[in-house]
């Protein structure tokens, strides 16, 4: 029982925190941006479906699905800020240093994104949208407080089975 209280706790955390919960499209930082609204309809792409790449049945894999996106999703930050200090550099021997740690974070982005893209099918170059089928909210209580709650739980459910 207290396994899972804390994995639906756990769960309810992580989706919070990635603000999952009230919307139905997550486009992650470095994703390809959606088609706009309001280009000319030659210019629009086919229709596109949505297409099931994984399922995380436990909230512990949530959760560590969620600290993977936000590995690369650092990385990818890091490659960036790398590059650019990188241009704007003019001492040769610096400039050099700066392309060594450019490239090496980018091998390392790289080989993240390609474990994410065959452990989870995530990449970093495409949207996504993340459906939440259940989730359990659990509250911690006194005994006192659970049993005034629980009372009222079965006065609201025995009111709705005489309708």
């Amino acid at each position: 029982m207290t396994k899972t209280i804390i994995r639906a706790l756990v769960l309810g955390t992580s989706m919070l925190t990635a603000s999952l919960w009230a919307v139905e499209t997550v486009t992650f930082p470095g994703a390809t941006p959606a088609a706009p609204a309001a280009a000319p309809a030659a210019a629009q792409p086919k229709q596109q479906k949505l297409l099931k790449v994984c399922s995380i049945t436990t909230a512990q894999g949530f959760q560590e699905f969620q600290a993977n996106v936000q590995v690369v999703q650092s990385q990818r930050q890091l490659v960036i800020e790398a590059n650019a200090a990188f241009e704007k550099e003019t001492n040769a021997a610096k400039k050099k240093e700066l392309k060594a740690k450019v490239d090496e974070l980018l091998a390392k982005l790289n080989e993240n994104n390609q474990t994410m893209i065959k452990t989870y099918g995530f990449s970093l170059d495409r949207s996504y949208t993340v459906s939440v089928e259940k989730a359990d909210v659990y509250m911690l209580v006194s005994d006192e407080e659970a049993a005034k709650i629980e009372q009222a739980q079965a006065a609201t459910a025995a009111a709705g089975t005489k309708k």
